[in-house]
């Protein structure tokens, strides 16, 4: 006779090749009295078949996988956890009003996401892969050093001082940098306790030779970036996204990017992922492309999905978990 496993199902939806369970979240979860169960689904239907009965369901991609569809058939669903800082992916209005917890890892990939956009920054000033690709070939002319500038003294501008804007302002405050800060959540006292100063997100644009996104992909956000913001760079300024692609409209920054009207971006987040082949921002020499590879390093992968089993045992013991980001459902 075929038992029925009753313990209360924690089940991962899918995962990226990169970010794949460690294997011990069953134990851990076992601990706690739940079973773990985890999929690959690549639609909507997919994830209902594996996740209708699930206490927790977690999901990692950035695509929206957990849509008010999936989630009006999910009649056991106490918590939908997004495996990521961003939560886009999980429709938070339907779950709220279904009274389900979203929550999201925030905290497991802060270093790794602040040091990739230094690295996209510092690689686009010193034209990093343009020098190699041509010395490769057999240039080692180095005609194109002349068009960069050194760091001290410029203006950087952070947009979004949550935990990874702060982690980029704190790692550059010895780099003899003025920093702008432009959050509507935070404090100037909050601002001042990393060396930046809050400003308007117009003064920034202007003033900023560097400006680095961090802020979460939100209906504000959505294009925050787009041609009157663009216009308001300077022609020499760079732009750094490692956040959320549509957080910066790619047809406006490809236009000023070709026309000179800017002068080089690096970006690791795009609206489209995998970006497609015929992307004009393909083709452009003054633009530096990373597969959303910001987050992930070994240490990153372990600590997502520790994170991942300490909200699950939180919310499998009946206790809230860290991190719930539509705290209206908590009443």
């Amino acid at each position: 006779m075929n038992s029925v496993d009753s313990r209360p199902q924690v089940a991962l939806v899918d995962w990226a090749d990169e970010f794949f369970p460690m294997g011990f979240e069953a134990e851990r979860l076992a601990a706690v009295g739940a079973r773990w169960t985890q999929h690959r689904c690549t639609s909507e239907d997919e994830a209902l078949a594996v996740a209708r009965e699930a206490l927790v369901i977690v999901v990692q991609t950035t695509r929206p996988l957990l849509t008010r569809r999936v989630i009006a058939q999910t009649p056991n669903c106490r918590c939908m956890v997004r495996a990521g800082a961003g939560y886009d992916s999980i429709d938070t209005v339907a779950a709220t009003e279904r009274g389900i917890m979203v929550c999201n890892t925030p905290t497991y990939c802060t270093d790794e996401v602040a040091d990739h956009a230094i690295a996209l920054l510092l690689a686009c000033l010193r034209h990093v892969p343009r020098l190699d690709r041509n010395m490769r070939s057999g240039d080692h002319t180095m005609t194109t050093i002349d068009h960069t500038r050194r760091v001290a003294g410029a203006t950087l501008g952070i947009i979004g001082l949550g935990r990874i804007g702060r982690r980029v302002a704190q790692r550059l405050r010895g780099w003899e940098l003025r920093t702008l800060a432009y959050d509507p959540y935070i404090t100037d006292e909050q601002a001042r306790e990393v060396g930046a100063e809050r400003v308007s997100l117009e003064e920034l644009l202007r003033v900023a030779d560097f400006v680095t996104l961090h802020c979460p992909l939100t209906p504000e956000t959505h294009h925050l970036i787009g041609a009157r913001e663009l216009a308001l760079l300077k022609p020499t300024a760079i732009l750094v996204n490692d956040a959320r692609g549509p957080i910066v409209d790619e047809l406006a920054l490809a236009a000023a990017l070709r026309e000179g009207r800017l002068w080089g971006a690096g970006l690791d987040v795009f609206a489209q992922e995998p970006l497609p082949a015929d992307s004009p921002l393909v083709g452009l020499e003054n633009v530096i492309l990373t597969p959303h590879a910001a987050a992930y390093s070994p240490q990153s992968r372990a600590d997502l999905y520790a994170l991942i089993c300490e909200v699950a045992a939180d919310v499998v013991q009946g206790q809230t978990p860290r991190f719930v980001v539509n705290p209206e459902v908590l009443g």
